[in-house]
């Protein structure tokens, strides 16, 4: 790809502000939209015991701690597509209300895959099913008894999740006519986010895994329910119209899987104490990636036989981690990954200037599409 050069560069940058800016003024609002949630979630179930508020107490500490980058982009899919046609909300807080239902449904899924997954560590805090584990523990013969209590409280508070985020959305005050569409939308996404994690831990060896399965992965697992769900959302709200809602189909899923390249990036070559969790872990849980695809489609006989061990290898060291990182830029699967990634992210751009009128928006939509590829957790 040619290099844009550096004043289309600087302007991006800008852009880039622009955008992380804005995600930045939404989370603070949604925020205290989500803990005066817990907090009346918790004093309405006073007289109950200590682990049905619980689930309240453990939303309410995922979600002070994420990006909330889907709630952003709730509150600007609403931004960007307001028009004479929009129909304000009873409430005052209600585009931060809906932008809290899809926070909420996100983190209803990481309890789900921390418990997939087998991870304990998140946002640097023990995972749900960890802690339970641990308070538990001296109640049960073994660390396995205490672990199986734990993964059982945090799949019911996954499954919690999903019906408060659709309280939270009913609250938000809209009117019907497009209330009722997005929480539609809502259901669909869930189950298109669902279908995508069955895909994800299908059995396939590393041997038969293809770069197709891994896109359709990517873009049913993470495109919908990252980045489409939420704009439409908001423009659902904003009562925009279906052609609008078509195009930011168009443009989020590019940048979705954009998005979750970048991830695996990370996953396997980021810092720890910034993401927040094991760098060895993607290799270890034998996450479908194309890093992993692209090395073993280049690699050597003898590369391929340590990709294939050290692939889901719950026993995997921090030697058997350092080959595969170097295995992958040898054959130069993390090059490939980064262009497209960068190429979904070219793709994507342009679509912003259909889905709205505003010069300021469009400007902001580019810029997030470069910053959801260029960030560093």
């Amino acid at each position: 790809m040619s290099d844009p050069g550096p004043a289309l560069r600087d302007d991006y940058a800008g852009a880039v502000a622009e955008a992380r800016a804005n995600l930045l003024a939404s989370a603070e609002k949604v925020n205290r939209v989500l803990e005066a949630f817990w907090e009346q979630k918790v004093a309405a179930w006073q007289g109950y015991p200590e682990i049905i508020r619980g689930a309240f107490r453990a939303y309410d500490q995922m979600t002070a701690a994420g990006k909330k980058i889907r709630a952003g982009l709730v509150v600007l899919g609403f931004q960007a597509c307001r028009s004479a046609r929009t129909l304000e909300p009873a409430e005052a807080d209600g585009i931060y209300r809906a932008a809290g239902s899809v926070e909420i449904l996100h983190n209803a899924f990481l309890i789900h895959d921390d418990i997939v997954d087998h991870s304990d560590l998140r946002r640097s805090m023990a995972t749900v099913h960890r802690q339970y584990a641990d308070q538990s523990r001296p109640q049960f013969a073994s660390d396995e008894q205490a672990l199986a209590y734990g993964r059982a409280v945090a799949l019911n508070f996954g499954d919690k999740g999903q019906a408060l985020a659709q309280e939270l959305l009913l609250s938000s005050g809209f009117p019907g006519e497009v209330l009722l569409p997005a929480i539609n939308l809502l259901s669909r996404i869930t189950a298109d986010t669902v279908a995508g994690q069955l895909l994800d831990v299908s059995e396939v060896p590393l041997a038969e895994l293809s770069e197709t399965l891994v896109l359709q992965i990517h873009e049913f697992k993470t495109a919908h329910y990252t980045v489409m769900l939420p704009l439409q959302m908001g423009a659902i709200l904003a009562h925009a119209e279906q052609e609008t809602i078509a195009r930011i189909q168009d443009y989020a899923v590019p940048i979705g899987i954009a998005f979750q390249i970048q991830d695996d990036i990370l996953g396997l070559y980021g810092e720890e104490r910034v993401l927040g969790k094991p760098v060895d872990s993607d290799v270890r849980e034998g996450k479908k990636t194309l890093l992993m695809v692209h090395a073993y489609e280049e690699a050597t006989a003898a590369q391929r036989a340590i990709l294939s061990q050290a692939h889901g290898n719950p026993a995997l060291t921090a030697a058997d981690l350092e080959k595969v990182r170097q295995i992958v830029r040898e054959t130069g699967a993390l090059e490939r990954s980064e262009a497209l990634a960068r190429d979904l992210v070219e793709r994507g751009k342009p679509l912003a200037e259909t889905m709205t009128m505003e010069e300021s928006w469009r400007r902001i939509l580019m810029g997030l599409a470069e910053y959801l590829i260029l960030r560093r957790n």
